[in-house]
């Protein structure tokens, strides 16, 4: 699996394994898949520009002193959930975290799915888990109830927007139930948080785009502060 390293200026306090959402799963945007070594090369990295509050956010998680890691296209192959995903997820983080360092993944969106499956099936390698417009309704590769979750043992922090209408993320009582199904886990926290903009049209594309309140438009600095917190403590 592909993937996009960002080391910190700073010694090294933890990995921060993100997964984008959907609708821009690509670390490229619109320039589209990269699948293999010579077009990641060719592209330099994932764009400064590019929409994802996952991605944007990358030098912010470097400054707290965390190494992030981009796994590449992860909608290329619908596998978010089996654990062939999460055994390639595995040799990542044994290349890339040789001193076992405190790993934390995050997941927006339908990159939920892949972060409580990487939560699930790789058990103690994970200190925290951030679920970011948790996918707990359909979506075309699942839902965060799909993977093995009485086996998640880490931290879980979940986020999202009281405003948000994404059809697969918008349900309060959905992301309790989740939480609920979380049997393993004794430190999770669900938090809702308001403000930002709204999309600008209407319909599920606009809803669960990341310029709206499904993609926390317009409140990032105030969604890292929560996150920034909660990894601080857990390091």
């Amino acid at each position: 699996m592909l993937y996009v390293v960002t080391k910190p200026s700073k010694p090294e306090k933890g990995i921060f394994l993100s997964m984008q959402g959907g609708a821009e799963g690509c670390l490229y945007g619109n320039r589209g898949p990269v699948q293999d070594e010579e077009t990641l090369i060719a592209n330099a990295g994932p764009s400064e520009m590019h929409p994802s509050f996952m991605i944007r956010s990358t030098d912010d998680w470097t400054k707290y002193g965390l190494k992030v890691i981009h796994p590449n296209c992860p909608n290329v192959s619908f596998d978010s959930n089996d654990s062939i995903y999460t055994s390639a997820i595995n040799k990542i983080l044994i290349k890339e975290n040789p001193h076992n360092l405190p790993v934390f993944v995050a997941g927006l969106s339908i990159g939920s799915i892949r972060a409580a499956n990487i939560a699930s099936r790789l058990g103690q390698k994970i200190r925290g888990t951030i679920i970011l417009s948790g996918s707990t309704d359909d979506t075309h590769d699942g839902t965060m109830f799909d993977s093995p979750l009485k086996q998640a043992n880490s931290s879980f922090l979940m986020i999202m927007h009281k405003n948000d209408k994404c059809s697969s993320s918008e349900s309060l009582d959905g992301l309790k139930s989740f939480s609920e199904e979380l049997t393993g886990v004794n430190d999770k926290k669900i938090v809702q948080v308001e403000g930002g903009f709204a999309s600008m049209s209407s319909g599920r594309h606009a809803w669960c785009d990341t310029h709206s309140h499904h993609g926390f438009w317009g409140m990032h600095n105030e969604v890292l502060k929560i996150i920034k917190s909660w990894i601080l403590k857990r390091i």
